[in-house]
């Protein structure tokens, strides 16, 4: 009996070791998930020139090392993690094997990987290639490290704190401070160099950081608190000078961004989904939807009102299309898609190579309409349109490989909250930062800068945790 009792007392205290080691890496794990977006958007290089002053160059290379380095870091501690628990290793291959977005996305690496044997200029394609190597190694890590809740709330945390160090450096500048180890330009600067990307990294991390504030929203109603309340205050003006900061930024396409992205507030605020029914939309339901579409209407022409510099931009924009419709409004653009295309006509199926249209757009930057942003002062690199500019470097498969991938998270987003949702409806801030993304991806280059093009594989691993297994097939 005394034997009995001591193996007995031997397996306990083995399985409280298991416990405390499993509660250990869960916990590991959450702090660095935190700390990767915490810090991603924030890592750049300044420096000082020979004669003292400061020179800002590198803005998205050190971001890209960082993002790399650490994908790497994430992917070990999982793969020791599946060490502890050698009942995950079936999931896992599980879950390579059955996914359809890791079969998609592993057709679109593979026709990625094929592009850059075709390529000019094979080390920067390689390069790139390798980059989007590790974003799939990072998909496959979060979209198993997101089965569980709170490590999806480490990174919207994370996401949070980088906006709250992000907005305030924005708008000290707007106002004329010079921050010292920003870019001295005419408007905003930022970790992210210059306006433009400052304003489309608000417009995607935003619907998360509203997210946010209704958990608290819900854990102050629940237990009311002083904490609780101040936590609920500081999430609150943390939005409103986000949202100030985006303006500020006057760019149309992140005011774009914003607008279709708060299409999704109705299905939201108004609570439109009915229990034991997937239909958000109802008939007794549109003229709330209309109301309620109205009323932001309203709001965003009143923030567009308040900024000049916005209101400046969105008049020159209907100014443009009155005077010479879709052409005038694209400005430089429309030289820059037009060519684009003689380049996808004649590589339609393998392309030029991965990043390499920069390289090649000199052979073609007449062959439609010459681009007056092509001359011995300016030298246009990028097609300011993410689906031109993969199809024109790796053809037109893997252009359809890549909505294929995209357009199955819009299609997963009509189910219900599964077990994995923790209660909580996760399809509302993917929807506006999917459709957020989709809009910027439209009329600039998301996928061409470092930390949104790891953006863009978050929100696909997101959108997959979420669904697999209960909803995936």
């Amino acid at each position: 009996m005394t034997r009995a009792l001591k193996k007995n007392s031997q397996y306990s205290k083995a399985g409280r070791q298991i416990f405390n080691s499993f509660a250990l890496t869960k916990k590991f794990s959450e702090g660095l998930i935190f700390i990767f977006f915490a810090l991603s958007p924030l890592i750049f290089f300044s420096g000082l020139a020979p004669d003292g002053h400061p020179y800002f160059t590198l803005y998205d290379v050190p971001k890209f090392y960082f993002i790399i380095a650490f994908i790497f870091l994430l992917a070990g501690f999982y793969c020791w993690s599946v060490s502890l628990e050698p009942g995950s290793i079936p999931v896992l291959r599980k879950f390579l094997l059955s996914s359809s977005s890791v079969k998609l996305l592993s057709l679109w690496f593979a026709v990625m990987a094929f592009s850059c044997l075709q390529a000019r200029l094979k080390p920067p394609a390689f390069m790139l290639l390798f980059g989007y190597f590790a974003l799939s190694v990072l998909y496959i890590v979060l979209a198993r490290f997101f089965s569980c809740s709170s490590r999806r709330w480490a990174a919207i945390y994370g996401l949070i704190v980088s906006l709250l160090i992000f907005v305030p450096i924005g708008i000290v500048q707007f106002v004329g401070l010079q921050v010292p180890f920003l870019l001295p330009i005419l408007g905003p600067a930022s970790t992210l160099g210059y306006r433009n990307p400052a304003a489309h990294y608000i417009a995607m991390v935003l619907p998360f950081a509203v997210f946010g504030l209704c958990r608290h929203w819900r854990m102050w109603r629940e237990k009311r608190g002083v904490v609780k309340l101040f936590l609920l205050v500081g999430f609150l003006l943390l939005i409103l000078a986000s949202v100030a900061l985006l303006f500020m930024n006057y760019s149309r396409t992140a005011i774009l961004a914003f607008l279709v992205e708060a299409l999704v507030l109705p299905f939201a605020w108004l609570g439109l989904r009915r229990k034991g029914s997937d239909r958000v939309l109802q008939p007794r339901n549109w003229g709330r939807v209309l109301l309620c579409a109205l009323l932001l209407g309203v709001l965003l022409s009143s923030l567009v009102m308040v900024f000049p510099e916005s209101r400046k931009r969105v008049k020159s924009s209907f100014d443009k299309f009155a005077q010479g419709g879709v052409v005038q409004l694209l400005e430089f653009r429309y030289y820059h898609w037009a060519n684009t295309m003689m380049m996808i006509r004649d590589n339609p199926v393998f392309g030029v190579g991965l990043g390499n249209w920069r390289f090649t757009y000199p052979l073609y930057y007449k062959s439609y309409a010459k681009d007056p942003l092509f001359n011995y002062q300016t030298q246009v690199r990028k097609a300011h349109n993410d689906y031109l500019q993969l199809a024109a470097e790796c053809g037109i498969p893997a252009l359809l490989l890549f909505l294929l991938l995209w357009g199955r998270q819009f299609y997963l987003l009509r189910y219900e909250t599964v077990e994995n949702d923790a209660g909580e409806d996760w399809r509302l801030p993917l929807a506006a930062s999917l459709l957020a993304f989709s809009v910027i991806m439209f009329f600039s280059f998301p996928m061409q800068m470092a930390y949104s093009r790891m953006f863009c594989f978050f929100l696909l691993a997101l959108g997959e945790a979420r669904a697999w297994p209960a909803l995936s097939s």
